[in-house]
């Protein structure tokens, strides 16, 4: 393949088990990009807590976020291409976490906002406390979602978690069968839900299209069924070891897992 691009997923792929970026995958995209390739983040996360990999990656361009709802420019410090939730879509997805009882995460313009606390959320809270990165990311508990909504933000996001996994799931099949959502399983007890159409995958190619590279120029490393749609859009989808089965059934190469090098070891040998 003719390497133009290389597209990396944060957690679980690039981020080991603690959340870091191990120093040889640091090293490697360096050299990448020394090389001429573009480097850009796929992440099912808001871009306020993409920025501090970001940075310490010392990326340029833009970064593809919320599973593909829209691409943010930190340099210009705005969303520059996306497609929101529909106002009443979006009242539809709470009503039905009410109804199942599930919990969820709402993901607006540039707060995350939540109502009941998980061990994910203290958890990813105190990871915000200890940041340098600024602004930092706000993680902002609230009282009613539907209140917010009132206000008219752009909702970028739902990710809907519980601990009881029966009842997810339950929730997770009729969200699944509704046409005017997206509803992939970013984790064993988090489902995130976007506009319908919106993926890692159709995001990816468009934008690099605009930038001329074509989808076979392209590798994309993931670890999730979040991932699967660009893993098997480009030229080389690469799957963590430690991706579930699914996953690894779906893409061409399968490398060692997010604890080891394998990140840094496949881009040496890309680029050799």
């Amino acid at each position: 393949m003719s390497l133009r691009m290389i597209a990396l997923d944060l957690d679980g792929t690039l981020l080991d088990p603690e959340g870091r970026v191990r120093p040889r995958s640091i090293a490697a995209l360096e050299a990448a990009r020394k090389q001429g390739l573009e480097v850009v983040l796929v992440t099912g996360r808001h871009h306020s807590v993409t920025r501090p990999y970001y940075e310490e990656l010392r990326l340029t361009g833009p970064a593809i976020c919320c599973n593909g709802t829209y691409v943010y420019d930190f340099a210009a410090g705005r969303v520059v291409s996306g497609e929101p939730f529909e106002h009443a879509d979006a009242q539809r997805i709470i009503a039905s976490c009410r109804q199942h009882g599930v919990d969820m995460l709402m993901y607006i313009d540039d707060v995350m906002l939540y109502e009941v606390p998980t061990p994910h959320l203290q958890k990813l809270g105190a990871w915000i406390d200890g940041l340098s990165t600024r602004p930092k990311p706000e993680l902002r508990q609230v009282k009613s979602v539907e209140e917010v909504l009132e206000s008219g933000p752009n909702v970028w996001k739902f990710v809907v978690t519980h601990s009881d996994a029966g009842r997810l799931a339950s929730w997770y099949a009729e969200a699944e069968a509704m046409p005017a959502y997206g509803v992939e399983y970013s984790w064993h007890d988090r489902i995130d839900v976007m506009p319908a159409g919106r993926s890692k995958g159709s995001r990816l190619v468009a934008w690099a299209a605009e930038r001329g590279i074509d989808p076979a120029d392209i590798v994309a490393f993931g670890d999730n069924f979040n991932d699967v749609g660009m893993l098997t859009s480009v030229g080389l989808g690469i799957a963590m070891g430690n991706a579930p089965d699914g996953v690894k059934a779906q893409v061409k190469e399968i490398i060692g897992g997010n604890d080891t090098d394998a990140i840094a070891d496949r881009i040496a040998s890309l680029l050799a």
